[in-house]
């Protein structure tokens, strides 16, 4: 018989929001990521963080909506030279849950079972670090590892 319970990663229980048990209206939450919770994603571009999270659910009979504000900094590697580098993000996000069996195309609607009581927001978090981490990564110029700046140089055609 299936459950309609999941299981929640022990790991990821601090990012779990429990929203039956909310009156209706506006709700804030903080969440911080640090470098043990980017070490739960393999082969992440981002090796480790400091992010901290401000969210604002919205709590109604038929659906919940949320805001978020993520500020901070990842830790990744140069595209350039393969060094790490850190780099600041900051953005805002807007998700919508609602309840039906529906399958949603929309990025900012999530369908949720009619059943479910809580918001496992790991992966949503992790998900707007990465659309914030910028797609080209490089040192400013100068700062690239200097040896690795030659090789390529040796090996680049031109």
């Amino acid at each position: 018989m299936p459950s309609n319970f999941s299981i929640v990663k022990k790991e990821f229980r601090e990012f779990v929001v429990p929203f039956s048990s909310l009156k209706h209206g506006e709700h804030k939450f903080s969440f911080t990521l640090n470098d043990a919770f980017f070490s739960h994603y393999e082969h992440s571009l981002i090796d480790s963080g400091d992010i901290e999270i401000d969210m604002v659910l919205r709590k109604s009979e038929t659906m919940l909506s949320s805001d978020y504000i993520v500020e901070g900094s990842i830790n990744t590697t140069c595209d350039r030279c393969n060094d790490p580098i850190q780099i600041d993000i900051s953005g805002e996000f807007k998700l919508v849950f609602k309840f039906g069996h529906e399958v949603s195309d929309n990025e900012e609607l999530v369908v949720l079972p009619p059943e479910a009581y809580q918001l496992e927001m790991a992966d949503y978090f992790y998900e707007f670090v990465n659309v914030l981490r910028p797609n080209r990564v490089v040192h400013p110029e100068g700062e690239c590892n200097e040896e690795m700046v030659e090789l390529m140089k040796k090996y680049l055609l031109e």
